[in-house]
């Protein structure tokens, strides 16, 4: 199962990563998903970062999986039950000259991951749909931090 986002940015992809990759800054631009995103080290593939979420109060400890100039990308679990490997691509816009395209998304498998899905069930609890939402505001967030110059 999967969800995926995007949206274009009147900013280079480069500026967008560091805005992104700023997260002593992020509650300055956005509240609404992340709550905070601090790194336990360097933010290299391995590292584990600590994951607080405005909602709920939860927080996850996920490992760094991809850190490029194109990819950032981090995978949390619960063991067995749920795994969700969370990517940010930072590409060339097709839309606005100069821009980035901006693609949220997060892959979920283990025993709990179908919940995540299109399936009846996962509808009705609607956690797929609150997790897009979420991902969209984030994206919204950070285009408009980018192309106000926050």
């Amino acid at each position: 199962m999967s969800i995926v986002t995007t949206i274009d940015i009147a900013s280079p992809p480069s500026q967008v990563r560091d805005k992104f990759l700023d997260f002593a800054s992020l509650s300055k631009w956005h509240t609404s998903f992340f709550s905070s995103i601090a790194p336990h080290g360097t933010l290299e593939p391995g590292q584990k970062l600590l994951v607080h979420f405005a909602v709920g109060g939860q927080k996850m400890n996920p490992v760094i999986q991809q850190n490029t100039p194109t990819t950032f990308a981090w995978t949390g679990s619960i063991p067995l039950l749920f795994t969700g490997t969370h990517y940010f691509l930072f590409e060339e816009s097709t839309v606005i000259p100069g821009g980035c395209r901006l693609t949220q998304s997060e892959e979920f498998s283990g025993a709990l991951g179908w919940l995540m899905g299109g399936n009846a069930v996962a509808k009705q609890v609607g956690f797929a749909e609150k997790t897009k939402k979420n991902f969209e505001l984030f994206n919204a967030d950070l285009k408009a931090a980018c192309e106000k110059g926050h």
